[in-house]
């Protein structure tokens, strides 16, 4: 670059060679031409140098920061406590953070470039659930539960969360796939579902003799009173009443008196042996069976294998006018469900058998047709 220096020996050389001669007007203004030439020449060179200077300080600011980014990045990425990787369109690892590289129980340097499918054995690999299949094809965010299969054959499960990594164009890159460990939740589910069993187990059966409730009784009821109308099967209905247990309470307590409603509730589940028949505790002293699908010969054999395994356990009832031993009065109803026919019908059928058990004798089952 030309610097005042320069320029006077420029204008020493030139006066050197014009000698003691006085140098003409022309190349005065020559002379003076080149110097304002070289000047802004000068000038010109400088403002180029501080332009050029300064974009080398951005650029190394640029640079700076884009490692600064770096850093920050890698920092956030390794700090997710989820499990988090980069994978391309090959399946190749390209970057995985430390959260995951703990739940494979490998070292880093083993998962970079290796296949994430060798690495992470999903229940959805190699198939079309496949986040590698979807995002390439245009899904723009992927997440559902998939469990690792551990060599010892036991399952982890996860939630897989993927979206596409893009380029500056927006053109599809790479994937980038979060995985949360959801073990715990699953258990936490898992006593959930099991809690809320229980307490619609609860909720459907009689405390004391641990048999259905009215409300179980009152839905199972109506349920088979739909299906036997819609299938045109007959439904049979059996009430029972322990003989004079007021006077059983009266004699022996109320603690034997649970005891009773316990044994025959017990003896009337074990004369039912399909899975679809029901007893359930109708009130106070009083049992109600249903027989789906049955016919009057075959209720009737029922009531009287309830009753005859009642009186196999001679429970004592001293004080009863019928039965040295506590008996059962047992009503027997049974109907072809139809649509001009209402469910009510089959039990006001078996309340008035009751009372016709009880006009004859009681300890006695009587059956009543519709």
């Amino acid at each position: 670059m030309a610097s005042h220096r320069d320029l006077e020996k420029f204008d020493k050389g030139i006066l050197d060679s014009a000698g003691d001669a006085a140098p003409s007007k022309a190349a005065s203004v020559e002379l003076e031409t080149c110097r304002k030439k070289l000047l802004a020449a000068e000038e010109e060179l400088e403002a180029v140098d501080r332009e050029l200077a300064e974009v080398l300080e951005r650029t190394s600011q640029l640079a700076v920061d884009a490692e600064i980014l770096e850093i920050e990045i890698n920092q956030i990425f390794n700090a997710a406590a989820d499990g988090m990787w980069i994978i391309d369109r090959n399946f190749d690892v390209k970057r995985i953070n430390d959260s995951l590289v703990r739940q494979l129980g490998t070292d880093r340097e083993e998962c970079i470039g290796k296949k994430c499918y060798d690495l992470f054995k999903g229940s959805t690999c190699q198939s079309q659930e496949c986040p590698m299949i979807r995002i390439p094809a245009g899904e723009k965010r992927v997440e559902f539960d998939v469990d690792q299969l551990g060599a010892d054959g036991n399952k982890t499960p996860f939630i897989l969360t993927a979206s596409p990594f893009l380029g500056l164009e927006g053109e599809f890159l790479r994937i980038v796939e979060t995985l949360k460990d959801i073990t715990e939740r699953k258990q936490f589910e898992a006593a959930l579902q099991k809690a809320n069993r229980e307490l619609k187990r609860v909720a459907m059966i009689d405390g004391l003799t641990q048999v259905a409730n009215r409300r179980q009784f009152d839905q199972c009821l109506t349920r088979e009173w739909k299906r036997g109308r819609r299938e045109k099967l007959p439904l049979s209905l059996i009430l029972g009443d322990i003989d004079y247990f007021k006077l059983y309470n009266d004699t022996y307590g109320h603690q034997m008196g649970d005891s009773c409603l316990q044994a025959v509730a017990k003896v009337i589940e074990k004369s039912l042996k399909r899975p679809a028949d029901l007893v359930a505790r109708y009130g106070g002293e009083e049992f109600a069976v249903i027989l789906p699908n049955t016919p009057a010969e075959g209720a009737v054999h029922v009531a009287e294998t309830i009753r005859s395994a009642l009186a196999d356990l001679k429970i004592a009832h001293a004080q009863s006018p019928v039965n040295p031993c506590v008996s059962l009065s047992l009503e027997i109803s049974c109907a072809m469900p139809s649509a001009e026919m209402s469910m009510g019908t089959l039990v006001e059928s078996a309340d008035q058998a009751l009372y016709e058990a009880k006009k004859r004798g009681r300890n006695q089952a009587i059956l009543k047709l519709l």
